[in-house]
């Protein structure tokens, strides 16, 4: 990432907090946009010799140049020296594949899951699910969610923050959308009035299906001809990047 890259994320981040005073995104009520004051380069460096560890060059240049914490995908970046008061970084993550294609018995010789080393809790997505930066091991500035298990997004920091950022915009700007679908559509007329990219699916009742686009924020139920029979707002945008 780029002296460039980083002012147009710094601009898109601006523009999101001025499209989203409702605070739509999931998420947004927690960290309101806001962000912890930059890094200068000696705490970084300090940050850096304490743990042993060189830190992904993007997550880096945004201490210093965004900002430590607060908005960010989910309910927000935590601070540097919180994401990773939990972990030991200067030994390496060892994975580079999703941890559920491993036996147990090669689990077991890495430890408990929650005290894996060489990744930064960078922020909570609910429900006891993460979103962990790699600063140590084969994985280096990649991002992983993980619970149970870990699996890798093949993200690089500046892209997973970016594609948030991204998504949200494009879903709040679509908002408008929703109001041109209406009862008794066929998904043809669908279509026609929002585009995006919908996917059907059959629902568990009988005869019902949802139908649904990812940056379209509403969710419509169809009935066995494909009509649309009732129209479900999204209670919140969520931006997965």
């Amino acid at each position: 990432m780029s002296s460039n890259d980083i002012k147009e994320l710094a601009e898109l981040l601006r523009r999101l907090r001025q499209e989203d005073k409702n605070l739509r995104v999931f998420g947004a009520d927690s960290h309101q946009y806001k962000l912890g004051q930059t890094l200068a380069e000696a705490e970084l460096q300090s940050f850096e010799q304490k743990h042993k560890i060189k830190l992904p060059e993007d997550y880096r240049l945004f201490l210093k140049e965004i900002g430590n914490g607060g908005a960010g995908p989910f309910y927000g970046l935590e601070l540097l020296e919180k994401a990773a008061q939990y972990r030991d970084l200067s030994k390496p993550f060892p994975f580079t594949k999703a941890t559920d294609s491993y036996s147990d018995e090669e689990l077991e010789e890495w430890g408990d899951r929650d005290e894996y080393p060489g990744v930064l809790e960078l922020c909570h997505q609910g429900c006891a699910i993460y979103s962990y930066l790699v600063v140590n091991g084969p994985a280096h500035g990649t991002i992983w969610n993980g619970r149970e298990d870990f699996y890798p997004t093949e993200l690089s920091f500046g892209r997973w923050y970016r594609r948030w950022v991204e998504k949200a915009l494009r879903t709040l700007e679509n908002e408008p959308l929703v109001d041109k679908l209406a009862l008794g559509m066929s998904k043809e007329q669908i279509l026609v009035a929002a585009g995006g990219d919908w996917q059907e699916r059959k629902a568990l009742r009988n005869s019902i299906y949802f139908f649904e686009a990812p940056e379209i924020p509403a969710q419509l139920e169809l009935n066995e001809d494909r009509i649309v029979i009732k129209i479900n707002l999204w209670p919140f945008i969520l931006a997965q990047p």
